[in-house]
C-alpha cells in the first residue's frame, strides 16, 4: 500500500474513533442530571436514569462463575460484573461495604465504550472501501439513548466480529465468538442461523459444521459452571418467546391500537400472546424460502438482518435495545442513509415520549378522536417503518445488486 493510502486509512480510523467517543460523551452528558445531588432526576425521569449496569447485591449463590455477585446475570455478564464490582470496591474512596453502583456503572460504561468503538471498526472492515457506513453508525442516536445502559452492546460487538471472521473464511473463530455472544444474550444466534441457511444453499457443509461446533462448545463451556451450580436460575432464560407477556410497544400492541381505532373497543395488547410463536415460525420459514430459492447471491448480513428483524417484530416487545441490535446490520444491508435517518428519528421521538411525562407530550389534532396519543402514533410508525425496511432488504436479496456491492457474497 502506498504511503498516501496508509495515511488515508489511518485518518479514517482516527475519525471513526473520534465519532465513537463523541457518541459516548453525548450519552454520558445526557445522563448527567442523574448524577447531580439534589436534582432528584432518578425519581422524576426514571426512564432517563434507569440502567442495567448494576453490580447487584452479593449473595452466597453468586460469584464469578455463577451469574455475577447476585447470581442472576448471564454467564459472561456475571464474570464481567464480578470483576468490575471487585475493582469498584477497591478504588480509592470506596465505602468498603461493596461496589458503589455509580463507580461500577462508570467502569462498565468505559468497557461498553470500547465495545462500541470496536463495533464501528468491524462495520468499517465489513464495508470495504466504503467509509460512510461506519461513520453513520458511529453517530447512531439509538446507541446514545440506549447503548451504554445495557450489556447487549457487548453481544452486538461479538456478533459483528463473528460475521467478520465468517466472511473472511475463518469459521472456527466465528463460532467461538458466537458462543461468547450467546453467553451475553441469545439474539446473536440469528447469525448462526444465517450461516446455516447459506451453508446449505452453497453446500459449504464443512464450514457450517465448524461454526456450529465452535458455537456450541464455547457456549457450553461458559455456561457449564452456572448450569451445574444454579440450574434453577439458568433454565428460565431459555423460555420460548410465546411464554413472555406481550408489551404495548410491539407489533401486537400496535395491532390492538389499530383495532381500537376501528371498533372503539379498549385496546388489549395481550390479545397477541397466542400468535407470537406462530408469527415467529412463519417469519423464519419465509426467510428460509427466500434464502434457498432466490436466484441471486444473498449476503449473510442481509439474511441475519431479516432473521433478527423477524425475531423483533414477532416478539412480545420492541424496545430501543432491539433497535440497537439491528443498527449495524441495517447499515450494512441497506446503505440508504435517508431511510436510516428516518428510522433513527422515529426512535428518538419514541424515546422522548418514554422519558417525558405524558402531560408534556404535544397534542396532535385528530388523535383524540381515535383514542390515541403521540406515543400510540409513534408506536405504529416504529413498527411500520421496520416492516418497510424488512421488505426493502428482502427486495434487495431478490435483485442481488446490493449484496455484491456490500462485498459479502458467500460465493465470491
Amino acid at each position: 500500500m502506498s504511503p498516501a493510502g496508509e495515511r488515508s486509512r489511518g485518518g479514517h480510523g482516527a475519525l471513526l474513533v473520534a465519532l465513537g467517543l463523541y457518541a459516548v460523551l453525548t450519552a454520558w452528558l445526557l445522563r448527567l442530571p442523574c448524577r447531580v445531588p439534589g436534582w432528584a432526576a432518578e425519581a422524576s425521569l426514571p426512564a432517563l436514569c434507569g440502567t442495567g449496569l448494576v453490580p447487584g447485591e452479593p449473595s452466597g449463590a453468586g460469584g464469578f462463575l455463577a451469574g455475577g455477585p447476585a447470581g442472576d446475570q448471564p454467564a459472561l455478564v456475571g464474570m464481567l460484573s464480578t470483576v468490575l464490582a471487585g475493582l469498584a470496591a477497591r478504588l480509592p474512596g470506596a465505602a468498603g461495604t461493596g461496589a458503589d453502583p455509580r463507580v461500577f456503572a462508570d467502569l462498565a460504561m468505559l468497557l461498553l465504550a470500547a465495545a462500541w468503538i470496536g463495533t464501528v471498526a468491524v462495520v468499517s472492515a465489513l464495508s470495504g472501501r466504503r467509509t460512510t457506513d461506519a461513520s453513520v453508525l458511529a453517530l447512531a442516536p439509538v446507541v446514545v439513548l440506549a447503548g451504554f445502559g445495557t450489556w447487549d452492546l457487548l453481544a452486538v460487538l461479538l456478533m459483528m466480529l463473528a460475521l467478520l471472521f465468517h466472511v473472511r473464511g475463518s469459521p472456527l473463530p466465528a463460532g467461538v465468538l458466537l458462543g461468547l455472544a450467546a453467553s451475553v444474550a441469545l439474539f446473536p444466534l440469528v447469525v448462526l442461523v444465517a450461516v446455516l441457511l447459506l451453508g446449505v444453499r452453497y453446500r459449504q457443509f464443512r464450514d457450517v459444521a465448524v461454526v456450529l461446533a465452535g458455537t456450541a462448545l464455547t457456549w457450553a463451556l461458559v455456561q457449564a459452571p452456572v448450569l451445574l451450580s444454579a440450574r434453577d436460575r439458568w433454565s428460565p432464560r431459555l423460555g420460548a418467546p410465546g411464554e413472555e407477556p406481550v408489551a404495548g410497544p410491539s407489533l401486537w400492541g400496535v395491532w390492538a391500537r389499530v383495532q381500537q381505532a376501528r371498533t372503539g373497543a379498549p385496546p388489549d395488547p395481550a390479545g397477541g400472546d397466542q400468535y407470537v410463536l406462530l408469527a415467529l415460525v412463519l417469519g423464519l420459514v419465509a426467510v428460509l424460502v427466500l434464502t434457498l430459492l432466490t436466484r441471486q447471491e444473498p449476503s449473510v448480513v442481509q439474511i441475519a438482518f431479516l432473521l433478527l428483524a423477524v425475531l423483533v417484530l414477532a416478539g412480545p416487545g420492541y424496545s430501543l435495545v432491539h433497535a440497537l441490535w439491528l443498527a449495524p446490520l441495517m447499515v450494512l444491508s441497506r446503505r440508504h442513509w435517508g431511510e436510516f435517518a428516518a428510522w433513527q428519528l422515529v426512535e428518538v421521538l419514541w424515546w422522548t415520549t418514554l422519558v417525558l411525562p405524558a402531560p408534556a407530550w404535544p397534542v396532535l389534532p385528530g388523535l383524540g378522536a381515535l383514542g390515541w396519543d403521540v406515543q400510540d402514533l409513534l408506536a405504529v410508525l416504529r413498527v411500520l417503518l421496520l416492516v418497510l425496511l424488512v421488505v426493502a432488504v428482502a427486495v434487495d436479496v431478490l435483485r442481488g445488486g446490493r449484496a455484491r456491492r456490500i462485498g459479502l457474497s458467500e460465493t465470491g
